[in-house]
């Protein structure tokens, strides 16, 4: 359990460093060229890893497939459309802050469709963590919250992030009973990367590929590395191990981890209210993770 609980903090660790690393790579490549590379790269690397681990590529019903493809569209395609131009419009700080709010859809998902039981303490725990991301995202200023100050394009944007994150989360909690993780995250990958391309080349793909930083293509190769390849069969792992609700809470250290890689690498900075949300967003992991 505790292999279980490092490999998903590890792959929330480069979720956080997954929006400094698309930060830099949009700017050369744009949103949609950047989802498609980095998908068609991470699921070469998942396929690849899925035909060694087995032998062969594993055949599918077409129930299977199905879950596959909505886990695709959902979790691949949508939301990094989503993410990819929400990131353009706000903060990396910012950003991953909203998407913190995904426990608290994904705990009620589970609960109204999942039948998953949710104690008290965990309910705290969500509240918690969900409080500390409200604090840096309303800067000290709860009212500002429901402002049009607070709330914009980027926002509304991110929070389609979170909608499409909830769907393939529990789409994935389905789907692992028959399918291997490693199979559904490869897959899902795949189909992501096909359903990408078209918007890619439609915005220029070729275009964006000539003129491209080394900088940018580098953000792109580890996004895909650690992210996606990486980060999608540990946290399919993870949603079998020990539940949706318990995955998605330990994901909320995604703006801890992305604060610190803006403030360092990106020069954005971190005021007191993000550090007490920071704070918070911990506290609540830990509450809702203790046994």
């Amino acid at each position: 359990m505790r292999l279980t609980y490092f490999k998903l903090i590890a792959t929330v660790f480069f979720w956080g460093t997954n929006f400094a690393a698309g930060k830099i790579a949009v700017q050369s490549l744009g949103p949609y060229s950047t989802a498609f590379l980095r998908f068609v790269i991470g699921a070469m690397l998942l396929m690849a890893y899925l035909y060694k681990t087995n032998g062969k590529i594993p055949s599918l019903t077409p129930k299977q497939w199905g879950l596959v493809f909505i886990s695709a569209l959902m979790g691949v395609f949508l939301y990094n459309l989503f993410f990819f131009s929400g990131i353009q419009y706000m903060p990396t700080v910012r950003a991953s802050l909203v998407i913190a709010f995904a426990p608290i859809t994904i705990t009620l998902g589970s609960w109204l469709f999942l039948g998953e039981q949710v104690s008290v303490i965990k309910w705290a725990g969500i509240a918690l963590s969900i409080f500390g991301a409200a604090v840096v995202l309303a800067r000290g200023d709860f009212s500002s919250l429901l402002s049009n100050t607070t709330w914009g394009l980027g926002e509304l944007l991110i929070m389609g992030c979170v909608l499409s994150w909830t769907v393939y989360t529990l789409i994935g909690r389905v789907a692992l009973k028959t399918i291997p993780a490693l199979s559904l995250s490869s897959f899902s990958a795949l189909i992501g990367a096909v359903l990408l391309f078209i918007p890619a080349l439609q915005h220029g793909l070729i275009e964006r590929l000539e003129q491209a930083s080394w900088q940018a293509l580098a953000a792109v190769v580890y996004m895909a590395m650690t992210a996606t390849a990486l980060g999608f069969i540990w946290y399919y792992e993870a949603v079998q191990k020990i539940g949706a609700t318990k995955a998605a809470v330990v994901g909320n250290l995604t703006p801890v981890f992305a604060a610190i890689i803006a403030v360092t690498l990106l020069g954005e900075e971190l005021t007191l209210t993000t550090i007490i949300g920071g704070v918070l967003v911990l506290a609540g992991v830990l509450l809702t993770t203790m046994k």
